[in-house]
């Protein structure tokens, strides 16, 4: 006899989770597959060298939603999230630092060292900031807004302003607006070309930028910290909340069909054979995996299937995870003891021009000559991630893109991750001989192992054109789809990826609504 729940979740990455948890919490029969040994998707703590324990996909949190932090009892069940300090360490080729702090004193200090007219602008750019987020953030808590909607949100002349920059200008052109020291705009631009294959003078990166300011932690915006035990701890507290709601969580549990009767989802199919049947089910996987490869495309319109496949998901990003034997010893701010440089974000990008190029390389096929990365050492701020006396160090690397130009990622990925070591090694000297263990991971990669198409970390880049109510695609950005009962509940629908929640809440709701009226 085939068992039947109240709803199945498809994966168990942080938004399946948080699906499955609310949809629990509202007294449904939950049943959650994960199609790999571990649960958490993206999300998830993995020992990847004897005593080494490194967040394989997401590494740092700020956007994490406090509805889901609060609704689903996250504290409760272990997590634990501590803002790092400094927020950026910037060293630069000619040995100067650059460094932003909690403390905002400390920051326009910093600033001042290379222009005091920045550091009497800073509070200002935020304020324009905050204004584009207390517009936007009701909308993030339900289905996409509409054009409309957003000409509601941002009415009167200093809205539209906002929603011009919000919409069409590059991240570089917001930052000539506000700051003349390149050093100064260096650093804050990478958060407008995270995760895409833009470079940062890209019309639409600036809402790429505001993505990653949404969150707040110790009642501070844009602030992002670590997660202890690493980011596995975040899927650890909502499979804790859900399995305590009733939740049923299986692992090595593959999706490979959606059963379609009569135009609506009845059920699942395993890679192994087994089947379950649900009154709705939910997807946590991206557009492309969940309609191109789960649902026979018989049951779509040819339009539907036309824009899924049309969709910008080729990755760019690659994750390298190293297990060191000492710190980096940075030639603009030397030591291997634990100091600020190891305790925050360590940014390698000197310029705008230098992220531009680097961009420019994968616009052709080719891996960034000089890459720029975000390089994190949580084991400088909490034990237990490494043997004693090692750290763990996690790089987060733009751009190479999923598609080479010449050769493949089994030919070049040795090569390719050499190149990534080789440009830090010229900020931090001692790196080679620092490194015990290795492990690089490009696109596709990623998306073999966490099973993201095109190993695009949003799962399809959250510019402007695939974001509101054009994710995944026209007509279906409220998460249901043309296979009635069938909803999108992950990082490719409204309001799009980072470990942040609302795809999975959102869903939930809409789908526990429909439960309770059209499928009662």
């Amino acid at each position: 006899m085939v068992e039947h729940y109240d709803a199945i979740v498809i994966g168990t990455g942080h938004n399946g989770l948080i699906a499955a948890g609310y949809l629990a919490r509202a007294g449904k029969r939950v049943l959650a597959l994960e199609r790999r040994h571990i649960i958490g998707g993206a999300t998830v703590t993995e020992e990847h060298f004897p005593g080494y324990h490194l967040s394989t996909c997401s590494y740092v949190c700020s956007l994490l939603l406090p509805e889901v932090i609060r609704d689903l009892e996250m504290v409760r069940y272990g997590y634990d999230v501590r803002p790092f300090d400094p927020q950026y360490f910037v060293p630069f080729p000619d040995g100067r630092v650059f460094m932003t702090f909690l403390d905002e004193r400390r920051t326009r200090e910093s600033i001042a060292r290379f222009s005091r007219r920045d550091a009497e602008r800073w509070g200002d750019y935020w304020a324009m900031w905050d204004r584009i987020i207390a517009r936007m953030r009701p909308l993030l808590l339900g289905p996409a807004p509409t054009m409309a909607d957003l000409e509601r949100a941002f009415d009167g002349p200093q809205g539209v302003e906002d929603l011009r920059t919000l919409l069409m200008k590059s991240i570089a052109e917001v930052l000539d607006e506000w700051f003349e020291s390149e050093e100064v705009k260096a650093p804050i631009a990478t958060g407008g070309v995270i995760g895409t294959s833009l470079g940062p003078r890209s019309p639409g990166t600036a809402y790429i930028k505001f993505h990653h300011l949404l969150g707040q932690l110790g009642g501070q915006s844009g602030v992002w910290g670590f997660v202890r035990g690493g980011m596995g701890s975040i899927a650890t507290a909502l499979a804790g909340f859900c399995r305590d709601h009733g939740v049923t969580i299986l692992t090595d549990a593959e999706v490979v069909e959606v059963d379609v009767q009569d135009g609506a989802a009845r059920g699942v199919r395993l890679a192994d054979g087994r089947r379950y049947t649900a009154n709705v089910i939910l997807s946590n996987a991206d557009p492309q995996r969940t309609f191109l490869r789960m649902v026979d495309r018989r049951h779509l319109p040819a339009w539907f299937v036309d824009a899924i496949a049309a969709m910008k998901v080729d990755g760019s990003v690659v994750k390298v995870l190293l297990g060191l034997g000492e710190l980096p010893n940075f030639t603009a701010m030397p030591g291997t003891d634990i100091g600020p440089q190891h305790t925050g974000a360590i940014v390698i990008n000197p310029s705008i021009d230098y992220l531009e190029r680097a961009a420019d390389d994968a616009k052709y096929g080719r891996p960034s000559a000089r890459p720029f990365m975000d390089a994190y050492i949580q084991s400088a701020t909490e034990d237990g991630l490494a043997p004693p006396g090692k750290h763990i160090m996690s790089l987060f690397v733009q751009y190479a893109p999923y598609k080479l130009a010449e050769g493949d990622w089994n030919s070049r990925r040795d090569e390719i991750g050499k190149n990534i070591i080789d440009t830090l090694a010229e900020y931090a000297p001692n790196i080679w001989n620092a490194i015990e263990h290795m492990v690089v991971l490009g696109p596709p990669d990623i998306e073999e192992t966490i099973g993201i198409t095109g190993g695009n970390i949003f799962h399809g880049e959250i510019t402007p054109d695939q974001m509101f109510a054009f994710r995944p695609v026209p007509g279906w950005s409220g998460y249901e789809s043309p296979v009635e009962r069938l909803y999108l509940c992950g990082s490719g629908a409204w309001p799009g990826g980072a470990v942040f929640g609302a795809p999975g809440r959102n869903a939930a709701l809409a789908a526990l609504a429909d439960l309770e009226s059209k499928y009662a």
